[in-house]
C-alpha cells in the first residue's frame, strides 16, 4: 500500500528537467527507482562539460535532510554555477534517494541507509546509479547532509596524501557568517577541530563506506561532507550550503 508523502519529489523535477534548454549544461535520467509508491528517475545535471577539473555534488541521499536537495536546485535555478563552471566540469545528482525524499526517512523505500552501502556486493539500487557516474575521478566532491543534534554547522574532509587540508577550515570559517558552528572537541564520536572532522579512517580501514571513502577509492583528491545543523530554519540551512559550496571552490589550490 502507498505511504503518505512529507515531500513532492516531483517538484523537484519540474524545477530542474526544464534548465536544459535555457542552462548550458545536460540534464538527464541515469535510473529509476521502482517503489509501491511509484517509480522514481534519478536526475543527474552536467554544467561546464568538457573542462578539465571535475566536481560532483550530491544531496538527498538521507531522505529527512532535505536542505541539500532544495540547496542543489537554488545553485542551479539561481546560476550560482555560472563563475566555476567556466574552469570546472560540475556533476550534480540533486537526491539520490527520491523514495525518502518523499516518506522524510533517513533510509530509503527497504529501509536502507545508502551511505552504509558503498561497499556492499551487491549494492542498493541508489547506490549503483550514484557509483555509476565514477568514470574518472573527480578533484572534488562535495556530499550535503544536515544533523537534527548538532547546535551548529560542521564538516567531514577526506582528501588524498599530498592534497591541502585547510579547504575544510576555509569552509568553516565562511559558514560561520551564516549559521554558528559546532565547535565541540567530539564530533558523531570522532575528534573534531574548530567544527572540522578530519582524522577519518581510509577506505581499507573500514567495513562498510559512505560515498565519500568510495570516491577516494575511485581516485577523487578532495571529499568533503557538509553538515547544516537541522534546528535552524530551511531557509538559513539552504544558504549554508550554498555558502559552503561556494567557498570550497573559491579557495581550492591549482
Amino acid at each position: 500500500m502507498p505511504t503518505a508523502r512529507i515531500n513532492d519529489y516531483s517538484i523537484v523535477l519540474r524545477r530542474l528537467r526544464p534548465l536544459l534548454s535555457s542552462h548550458p549544461g545536460r540534464v538527464g535520467d541515469i535510473g529509476t527507482v521502482a517503489t509501491n509508491n511509484g517509480s522514481y528517475p534519478v536526475l543527474k545535471i552536467v554544467l561546464g562539460e568538457g573542462n578539465p577539473r571535475k566536481a560532483l555534488i550530491t544531496a538527498g541521499i538521507h531522505g529527512d535532510e532535505p536542505a541539500g536537495v532544495e540547496a542543489v536546485c537554488a545553485f542551479v535555478e539561481r546560476k550560482l554555477y555560472a563563475d566555476i563552471a567556466r574552469a570546472w566540469e560540475l556533476t550534480l545528482l540533486p537526491c539520490v534517494n527520491p523514495s525518502g525524499y518523499e516518506l522524510g526517512t533517513r533510509e530509503n523505500h527497504e529501509k536502507l541507509d545508502l551511505n552504509r552501502h558503498f561497499k556492499s556486493e551487491p549494492p542498493p539500487l541508489e547506490v549503483g546509479i550514484v557509483q555509476s557516474v565514477f568514470q574518472s575521478p573527480f578533484d572534488l566532491t562535495l556530499d550535503l547532509h544536515e544533523d537534527v543534534d548538532s547546535p551548529g554547522f560542521y564538516l567531514y574532509q577526506k582528501f588524498e596524501p599530498g592534497q591541502e587540508t585547510a579547504l575544510g577550515f576555509k569552509v568553516v570559517e565562511r559558514v560561520r557568517e551564516t549559521m554558528p558552528i559546532n565547535s565541540n572537541s567530539e564530533i558523531e564520536g570522532m575528534p573534531a577541530e574548530g567544527g572540522v572532522i578530519h582524522r577519518l579512517s581510509g577506505p581499507g580501514e573500514m567495513e562498510w563506506w559512505p560515498m565519500a571513502l568510495y570516491a577516494l577509492s575511485k581516485g577523487a583528491k578532495r571529499c568533503l561532507t557538509l553538515e547544516t545543523a537541522a534546528r535552524f530554519p530551511l531557509a538559513t540551512r539552504v544558504e549554508a550550503h550554498l555558502t559552503a559550496v561556494r567557498t570550497a571552490f573559491q579557495n581550492i589550490a591549482v
